[in-house]
């Protein structure tokens, strides 16, 4: 039984199509990136996903249970969690204080030490800074608390969406680093949206192309960055071939 299963899955907003017959399984512990052109329906599959967006159609399950329908509490407690674009850290709460917010539907309380400890040892600026406001800490700062946050609901499908947006290539780097040790560790299965072939190259893993809100591609991210079928899913095949 795969991880997680996505059966022929439409999303609309009104009446405009985001996901159109979306199909394919993710394997327990793998690695998959999913990337597109901006409008390719990245963002809406991992919302429809944790449940923040209906499926007009079509079927989503984790372990074979069937996710369509369910709260996103409810998804969260089968063991899956989201770090969402733009981080939604709480600015005026301090970093421990964060990191706490993604312990409150666990039931294991006696653990729960033991996990802030180990994100700070994943993340030591955030020990560091563990009674500072988030709102002061930077752009890659906020990222690491976003992952240690959503860490901290214990989590064996975790999906993040364009951790590298807005952040110096360095910091984009030990980010990275971090999560593949993180998953590692812990045996997550992770799927990260990222606009960067070649960042997926180097780091490692299967790749998922999206464009027009269908799939276009799916292998190996490596590959797939030496091909040309990046440049049809970003530009279509007529222009793709105009740009060879």
């Amino acid at each position: 039984m795969s991880k997680l299963g996505i059966f022929d899955v439409a999303v609309r907003y009104g009446k405009v199509p985001a996901l159109s017959d979306v199909t394919f399984t993710v394997e327990e512990g793998e690695r998959l990136f999913i990337s597109g052109p901006n409008g390719a329906g990245k963002s809406s599959l991992l919302k429809a996903i944790c449940g923040a967006v209906a499926t007009a159609h079509g079927r989503i399950e984790v372990d074979g249970v069937v996710l369509n329908g369910r709260t996103p509490e409810a998804i969260a407690r089968l063991g899956l969690t989201m770090v969402p674009e733009g981080r939604e850290i709480f600015g005026t709460l301090t970093v421990e204080e964060n990191l706490r917010v993604g312990t409150g539907i666990r039931r294991d309380k006696a653990v729960i030490e033991t996990d802030i400890d180990e994100i700070y040892q994943s993340f030591p600026i955030l020990k560091e800074r563990r009674n500072a406001n988030a709102g002061a800490l930077s752009g890659g700062q906020q990222q690491m608390l976003a992952i240690g946050r959503g860490l901290m609901t214990n989590p064996k499908l975790m999906l993040v969406d364009e951790p590298s947006l807005g952040l110096a290539p360095n910091i984009v780097d030990q980010v990275y680093e971090t999560l593949v040790n993180l998953q590692n560790d812990r045996g997550l299965t992770l799927i990260i949206v990222e606009q960067s072939s070649a960042r997926a190259a180097r780091v490692g893993g299967r790749m998922l192309l999206l464009r027009g809100g269908a799939v276009v591609g799916d292998g190996d991210a490596a590959k797939f960055a030496e091909s040309d079928l990046l440049k049809e899913a970003y530009f279509g095949q007529d222009q793709a071939e105009d740009a060879i």
